[in-house]
């Protein structure tokens, strides 16, 4: 994801992770948040009190396009550069004037550096808040108010995403039903992980029961919810 935002990929590889965000809006939704988090934090970097070199902006942008286009010129240009001319911009080194120091801390970051740091940082988003930050989802808890089970999250185009708050017991999995005519038709089994399904109608009724790992051909034990959406 990270190469891809910062136009890294070979023209293969970008076509292959286009295919995968037109086909997953939950992947797209992550790629905005790694782009509103990069932004956020350009945002908050207070240059103000920092003294900028005038040529710094395309110094930075001449780095950075040099690290893409040839990162393994750069191992043995360090390896063999001469004691003469300008020292490299490296964090270990002592020769640099703390004054340049100063300016590479907050404004000297790659785009890579920049991005990596927000997306490592960032606590991970939960797989109901990412489904239901989708544009036209609609999220509704499953259980009572005293006690909710989990959340069903419906998507525009007619998918959903049913997540239970605690995974089953040992040895069992959860299964989810589509009543049809008051039969149950089996959607497949999750655990903790939630289950995304394919498109169903508008108001179908949806159950979850407790199975045998693989499932079951019908429920055998009493559903823990039936709910429609």
């Amino acid at each position: 994801m990270l190469a891809y935002a910062l136009g890294q990929l070979d023209p293969v590889e970008t076509a292959q992770m286009e295919a995968a965000l037109q086909a997953d809006p939950a992947l797209q939704a992550e790629l905005q948040q790694h782009l509103d988090a990069l932004a956020t934090l350009l945002d908050e970097l207070d240059l103000s009190t920092v003294e900028v070199p005038a040529d710094a902006e395309e110094r930075l942008l001449a780095r950075v396009r040099a690290e893409g286009a040839a990162p393994s010129l750069q191992t043995e240009t360090a390896s063999s550069a001469p004691a003469a001319g300008p020292a490299p911009l490296e964090s270990g080194s002592n020769a640099l004037p703390v004054r340049k120091k100063a300016w590479w801390i907050p404004a000297g970051l790659s785009l890579a550096a920049a991005l990596a740091l927000a997306f490592f940082l960032r606590p991970a988003e939960d797989p109901v808040s990412r489904y239901a930050r989708l544009p036209g989802a609609v999220a509704q808890p499953i259980g009572t108010p005293e006690e909710q089970l989990g959340t069903i999250v419906r998507l525009t185009d007619g998918r959903v995403y049913v997540h239970l708050k605690r995974p089953p017991a040992d040895g069992r999995t959860y299964q989810l039903w589509q009543i049809k005519d008051g039969q149950p038709a089996s959607l497949g089994v999750f655990s903790g992980d939630g289950l995304l399904t394919e498109g169903l109608p508008q108001g179908v009724t949806l159950a979850v029961s407790v199975e045998p790992l693989g499932g079951s051909p019908q429920p055998t034990t009493q559903p823990l919810f039936a709910q429609r959406v």
